[in-house]
C-alpha cells in the first residue's frame, strides 16, 4: 500500500509551527554490537566452521619403550547462514509533492533507523537466547553448566582443579548449576570458572573475563560492586576485591531479560561471530503506472557463537 495525501492532512496544511519526527529528532542509540562480536564479512551462502582438539599431557617415557602416538579429534561444525533483511516505503507522486514541510521525502531516515535496530538484534539475540536455541559446536545451548568436552572424562580428570569446578565428569560449565543474580559472590564464582578453563584435552588455557554485559536494571548494581575501593555491603572498610579483576561493564539497550548478565573476554579469545554479506544498502524506484515512489533499504548478514570458551551468563534468579 502506498502513503497518500488522504493519511496525512497535517503535512499538507499550512501554518504547522512544529513537527515532530521522531526518527529525524531523536537521538539513537550508538551501535553496541561491534563492541562485543567479532566482525567479518563472508562472499559465501553459508560457512562452517568446524572444531579441533589437539592431544591431552605428554605421558612418562620408560627407558627403551616405544613412543605414544595420539590422534587430533575432530569435533563438531557450526554453520552461519546469511539472512537477507529488507523493508520499504511507497508514497504517491501527489504526497511527496505536497507535502509543505519535506518530511516524506526523509522515508529513508526512518528505514535507516528501522534496520539499523535490526543490525542490532539479531546478535544480540545469540545472548538472548543462549540459554536455550542458541547452539555452539558441542551440541549444546551457548551457556550451560554441562558442555561436554571432546576429550571426555579424561580431560577433566587432567585438567587441573577442575573437580572444584564442575559438576559432571568429561563437561566444564560457562553457566551457574543454579542461576544466581548479579552479586559480588556470583562475580567471584564466574571469576574462578574463567581462571580454571581449559581446552578440550583438560589443558589449562589463559582466560579472564573483562567485560560484563548487563540489562538496564542492573545498572546500578554493577556500580556498587566495580565502583567502589571498599566491599559492597559491607561497613567494615573491608578492600573491594573485584577492583583488581579490572572488569569493566556494557549496559546493553538490546537484552530482554532484566535479570540476565553475562561475561565475555577479549574478542580474540572468544568465538561471538557477526559476518556481513550484504552490508545495509538502499534502492529507490518509480511506479511508471501511479507514479508511485518506491524506497527501499536491505543487508545480508548471519551472527552466531562457534564455541562456547570465553564467554559466561547467569538466567537470573
Amino acid at each position: 500500500m502506498a502513503m497518500i495525501r488522504a493519511m496525512y492532512a497535517q503535512v499538507l496544511a499550512p501554518g504547522i509551527e512544529h513537527n515532530f519526527v521522531e526518527f529525524l529528532d531523536l537521538k539513537h542509540r550508538d551501535r553496541q554490537y561491534d563492541k562485543v562480536f567479532n566482525i567479518d564479512n563472508t562472499t559465501k551462502a553459508f560457512e562452517d566452521e568446524v572444531q579441533f582438539a589437539g592431544t591431552g599431557p605428554a605421558p612418562e617415557l620408560t627407558e627403551g619403550e616405544n613412543v605414544a602416538y595420539f590422534d587430533l579429534i575432530q569435533g563438531g561444525t557450526k554453520r552461519y547462514v546469511p539472512l537477507k533483511y529488507a523493508m520499504g516505503a511507497r508514497c504517491s507522486y501527489e504526497l511527496i509533492q505536497d507535502d509543505l514541510y519535506g518530511i516524506i521525502k526523509q522515508a529513508p531516515k526512518a528505514l535507516a533507523h528501522s534496520i539499523a535496530f535490526t543490525e542490532e538484534m539479531v546478535p544480540w539475540n545469540i545472548f538472548n537466547n543462549g540459554f536455550s536455541t542458541v547452539v555452539t559446536t558441542d551440541g549444546v545451548s551457548l551457556f550451560n553448566n554441562q558442555h561436554p568436552l571432546l576429550g571426555g572424562v579424561v580431560a577433566t580428570n587432567t585438567g587441573p582443579g577442575l573437580g572444584n569446578v564442575i559438576s559432571v565428569a568429561g563437561t566444564y560449565p560457562n553457566r551457574p548449576a543454579v542461576d544466581l543474580d548479579l552479586s559480588f559472590t556470583s562475580i567471584q564464582l564466574m571469576t574462578n570458572h574463567f581462571n580454571r578453563m581449559t581446552d578440550s584435552m583438560g589443558l589449562p588455557v589463559h582466560m579472564r573475563p573483562t567485560m560484563l554485559i548487563i540489562p538496564p536494571e542492573l545498572i546500578f548494581t554493577a556500580r556498587e560492586l566495580l565502583g567502589s575501593p571498599g566491599k559492597p555491603g559491607v561497613n567494615t572498610n573491608e578492600i573491594n576485591a573485584l577492583v583488581g579483576e579490572e572488569l569493566t561493564y556494557m549496559v546493553c539497550s538490546y537484552l530482554t531479560s532484566a535479570t540476565a548478565w553475562y561475561a565475555v573476554t577479549n574478542k580474540e579469545h572468544h568465538q561471538l561471530k557477526f559476518k556481513w554479506r550484504k552490508t545495509v544498502d538502499t534502492d529507490y524506484d518509480d511506479d511508471f503506472d501511479t507514479q508511485a515512489v518506491k524506497m527501499l533499504t536491505f543487508m545480508r548478514i548471519a551472527a552466531g557463537a562457534t564455541h562456547w570458551i570465553g564467554t559466561w551468563g547467569s538466567n537470573g534468579p
